[in-house]
């Protein structure tokens, strides 16, 4: 990148770089907050081993749900 010309100096591709690191996390601190917020109110659940066990299952539930519905409808693959 420095020899093509794309950056002048080595210095201005790590700045470039903690550019992109800081804009991806600020993107990630927008779509974390609404969650933040809800559990400030006191919106979350607390979850023991038995309960998030369940939880997680339920999402790979969901998940392989869904992955079959789109091999029916012939939307897509089990590899990408």
């Amino acid at each position: 990148m420095i020899g093509s010309g794309a950056f002048p100096t080595e210095a201005a591709v790590v700045g470039e770089a903690l550019r992109l690191l800081q804009e991806r996390l600020d993107r990630l601190r927008q779509e974390l907050q609404p969650a933040l917020d809800r559990l400030d109110r006191g919106e979350g659940i607390e979850l023991d081993d038995q309960s998030l066990d369940a939880f997680f299952e339920d999402i790979r539930a969901r998940g392989r749900q869904r992955l079959e519905a789109r091999q029916v409808r012939g939307h897509g693959t089990t590899d990408g």
